[in-house]
């Protein structure tokens, strides 16, 4: 689907699963409520105006409950305080007050459910999917289970999208984010490094949106397109249930109007017919006229189209700056996602000391020198090198990236300094002049115990939110990822919120999580509050060499944890 927008929505930010499964609760309680409560009618005994129905009017079509997500488990509680209360129980409490329920879960592929052997994600994603459907599908004739593959064949493509749609008499609520309907997903805003369900060593970091207005319909209309994609034998005979149910949907003229927000519903899909990355196209779009900063969130930052961007902006706007949070490499068992995004950090703060207006290839004098790992010696920013960002032509996009230090060429004169190849992974930190502040910087987000500050001793966070904030005016969140396979082939649904009002109610809910109490404005406000705080969840400044993995160990866990794997596992997925 492309690009959609529309004007006068609302929208609520969400934050981690407590609040997240707690609003999804509430609005399944909602659509039962309209089900089951008895309605007004008019007496029959005259002057005695409207009284209530002896029992509640038949439910309408148009009120229903669907979703989609790339993983549910149907044993999921809803309620930090009723385990009992589970995905399986909601969903068919609605069907049992007469509510349809329509659900699509993705259905890997046979070759990538077993591609990454037993550690692979798909796996037990598929396993998940296929209990949800064995137990709800076809519950008292309400509740349909479409499990969808991806629509083009190919290792590692999914469908990753994440949306709830409520509707009451054709009146829509949607919920888009990065939540999957899974256990795993709950946490509480304060990170305390235990599951609040089951106890366990657990953190993870999520953010959602629910939307009401016009925003909905366009929601929908992406969900209506995977549903048809359901194909039926029967050529001649009534429609199938999931027919009759594709009639129905909300419209425009059912929807509030009263918010003032524009809401953009952007996409990525990958057919046998046509592609479409208008979440990619957006952010990019957004980055050319940013003025101030960006901040992002996601266990991912390096697509190469984005990473390139923001180089751009780097070099062309000296007032543009980058903060980016990541979860510690601790996080990561591939390596992979922490060992290119650390490779897109190291390219994007060499190119932020790209001089705008001096020599090609120059830097800024600010930069003294290039520190390497281990005991290699800095690479000193000579005024007289050429300095410029190479890759391999291997087909992969930048995990072979290095920065090339030749001697800049002059007219007449022989050259006698050889060029220096320095792999971009390999960059430690940036030797930078007194007083001079990096306007690119990776954060890791941490509890610390009561009783230390010290780094190590610290809870690690998950970050799988998938936000992004440019110039307090622009929110991008949804299910994509800030990676390559989620802008090019995932299927993915991400919402461009272009709300001042919006932007800054994000801020006042994220940041203080974060225990960011300076007024100053995102980027400054972030440097202010970067450092230990016993008993507090904080954003810690890494550099590139404190991120600290490399492509041996990623070749290493590639050799060791998958050796059961039936297709050995390449850069592209991620």
């Amino acid at each position: 689907m492309s690009k959609r927008t529309s004007d006068n929505n609302r929208a609520t930010f969400l934050m981690d699963g407590e609040e997240f499964f707690g609003t999804f609760a509430a609005c399944l309680e909602e659509v039962k409520r309209s089900a089951t409560e008895p309605v007004e009618v008019e007496s029959l005994s005259k002057g005695e105006g409207k009284q209530l129905a002896d029992a509640p009017a038949p439910v309408p079509p148009t009120t229903y409950v669907r979703l989609a997500y790339w993983a549910m488990e149907k044993g999921l509680p809803l309620m930090q305080d009723d385990h009992h209360f589970t995905m399986e129980v909601a969903l068919k409490q609605l069907a049992d007050a007469g509510v349809h329920v329509e659900i699509i879960l993705w259905d890997p592929d046979a070759v990538s459910a077993n591609a990454g052997g037993n550690d692979n994600f798909a796996k037990k994603v598929a396993r998940g999917n296929k209990e949800v459907h064995t137990a709800l599908h076809g519950y008292k004739g309400k509740i349909l289970v479409y499990l969808e593959s991806h629509p083009k064949p190919g290792v590692g493509y999914g469908l990753h999208q994440k949306m709830s749609i409520f509707s009451i008499r054709g009146k829509l609520k949607a919920l888009v984010g990065g939540f999957n309907m899974e256990a795993e997903y709950w946490d509480t805003g304060y990170h305390w490094g235990r599951h609040p369900l089951h106890g366990h060593n657990h953190t993870l970091h999520d953010t959602a949106v629910l939307v009401e207005g016009p925003a909905t319909c366009d929601i929908e209309e992406e969900w209506l397109r995977r549903w048809k994609r359901q194909v039926s034998l029967n050529f001649f005979g009534p429609k199938p249930p999931h027919g009759v149910r594709a009639e129905f949907r909300g419209l425009v003229a059912s929807q509030p109007t009263g918010g003032g927000h524009r809401i953009s519903v952007l996409t990525t899909g990958v057919s046998t017919l046509s592609t479409e990355h208008s979440i990619r196209d957006e952010i990019k779009t957004l980055i050319q006229g940013a003025t101030t900063y960006l901040y992002a969130e996601n266990y991912q930052f390096f697509d190469p189209d984005i990473v390139r961007e923001v180089c751009r902006k780097l070099k062309a706007w000296k007032p543009f700056e980058v903060c980016v949070v990541i979860p510690d490499p601790g996080c990561d068992p591939t390596h992979a996602n922490t060992q290119l995004s650390r490779i897109a950090y190291a390219r994007m703060l060499l190119a932020s000391f790209k001089e705008k207006e001096g020599v090609k290839g120059k830097l800024d004098e600010a930069l003294q020198s290039i520190k390497l790992q281990g005991s290699t010696p800095p690479v000193p920013n000579d005024p007289g090198m050429y300095h410029k960002v190479v890759k391999k032509k291997s087909g992969k996009w930048m995990e072979e990236a290095s920065l090339q230090v030749a001697p800049r060429p002059v007219e007449g004169v022989k050259v006698q300094t050889k060029t220096v190849q320095v792999a971009l992974e390999t960059i430690e930190s940036l030797d930078l002049a007194e007083g001079v502040t990096p306007r690119v910087q990776f954060y890791c987000p941490v509890r610390f115990p009561g009783h230390s500050d010290n780094y190590d001793e610290s809870t690690k966070i998950y970050v799988h939110s998938k936000l992004m904030l440019i110039d307090s005016r622009h929110v991008i969140v949804g299910s994509a990822n800030f990676g390559y396979r989620s802008m090019e082939y995932d299927g993915e649904m991400s919402l461009h919120i272009q709300s001042d009002e919006f932007a800054v109610s994000v801020k006042q809910k994220l940041f203080p999580h974060y225990n960011v109490s300076s007024p100053k404005e995102v980027p400054a406000a972030l440097r202010d509050a970067s450092h230990g705080e016993a008993d507090r969840v904080k954003l810690i400044a890494r550099s590139p060499g404190q991120l600290g993995i490399t492509s041996a160990d990623v070749k290493g866990y590639m050799t060791d944890k998958m050796k059961s794997a039936s297709v050995a596992m390449n850069y592209e997925w991620y």
